[in-house]
């Protein structure tokens, strides 16, 4: 038996997840939307894993086990999810944030479970380290290859179980701008919102922006889109093809008619390119679409707007769409609209 077991003793690079905040997260989602949420979140950290030669254990409330060959791949993998966690809200729910510990050591592997040092070590490690970050054992920092992760000692700390002091290191993520390539960009706001709540009790407030968030988030799950920044009664969106850019502005126009709501919702779409440095999302494009929504005059709820390259669907090719996208002369100082060709969407 004493063989059996040492058989599955062997040096291990483990690497331990944790979502921040998830209590208070997902208390407030309905139940479809945290399963959604769930299986986005599993589905990045198994791709990101698997894509560095890593293996998840076990998973742990929301948090995953995973072992690696090698400290160096754990490392790569953690700076992966990070920066995926950052470049994008998950599908139609508030971003993720997480924290990752990296350990290594003498690991007893048995029927699914890790047992060791280096094992109860991460739970430690894990306790202190701060949200978006990644922290390493002093064992997997001296095993990194310093030619591709680079780290910083955060201090020496005593953890109970260990007798003695623990160097502990964290990995100095590099974050490189991203450009994400055709998109179609959805700028929403509403009108007057600023004004309305001047008069607006704080429930009606709260209503409004829930009901708006609500619309948003459930559009973005039926047609494939991405919330990339909320600001208060504004989202930015997109959509990776125009027939579902089209069909989502169409049902966000139309729905929220429906509720009644004491704003117009302003609809503007674009082409184009995004970039994004961490939380920062930037582009001609995206600015394009910005200024295309303020070229919506007052109360025109009806006629979401759109720019000529969101307007492919009149190559004739998208049924419906060709007929709906009819172009309007608008008259606007904006340097990013100069030679662009503007159209609205009708029948909504």
């Amino acid at each position: 038996m004493l063989g059996a077991s040492m058989s599955s003793l062997r040096a291990t690079a483990i690497l331990k997840t944790d979502i921040g905040g998830s209590t208070a997260l997902f208390r407030a989602l309905s139940a479809q939307d945290l399963t959604a949420l769930l299986a986005a979140h599993r589905e990045m950290i198994t791709r990101v894993s698997v894509a560095h030669d890593g293996r998840i254990v076990k998973p742990e409330g929301d948090g995953f086990w995973i072992v690696f060959p090698s400290v160096t791949a754990a490392a790569l993998a953690a700076m992966t999810m990070q920066e995926e966690l950052r470049l994008s809200n998950s599908k139609g729910h508030d971003r993720v944030a997480m924290r990752i510990t990296i350990t290594l050591g003498d690991v007893l592997h048995q029927e699914g479970a890790l047992v060791g040092d280096a094992v109860v070590l991460a739970t430690r490690i894990e306790a202190i380290t701060p949200l978006e970050e990644i922290y390493l054992s002093a064992g997997a920092w001296r095993a990194v290859s310093r030619g591709e992760v680079r780290t910083a000692l955060v201090d020496s700390f005593t953890f109970k179980g260990f007798p003695w002091a623990i160097p502990v290191y964290r990995i100095e993520q590099t974050h490189r701008t991203r450009t994400i390539e055709g998109q179609y960009i959805v700028v929403t706001d509403l009108q007057g919102f600023s004004t309305v709540i001047k008069s607006a009790s704080m429930l009606e407030v709260e209503k409004t922006l829930d009901g708006l968030h609500e619309l948003v988030a459930g559009v973005c799950r039926e047609f494939d889109g991405t919330i990339r920044v909320s600001q208060g009664d504004s989202y930015y969106v997109t959509f990776p093809e125009a027939l579902l850019a089209l069909a989502a502005v169409d049902r966000l126009a139309r729905q929220w008619r429906a509720t009644g709501g004491p704003c117009a919702l302003k609809l503007a779409m674009h082409k184009g390119a995004l970039r994004t440095f961490r939380d920062f999302l930037y582009s001609r494009d995206l600015w394009v679409a910005v200024s295309l929504e303020r070229t919506i005059p007052r109360h025109a709820r009806r006629q979401p707007r759109v720019s000529h390259l969101a307007c492919a669907a009149r190559s004739g090719r998208h049924g419906e769409w060709d007929a709906r996208v009819q172009r309007v002369e608008v008259r606007t100082t904006s340097r990013y609209l100069e030679g662009v060709e503007i159209s609205h969407l009708t029948g909504v």
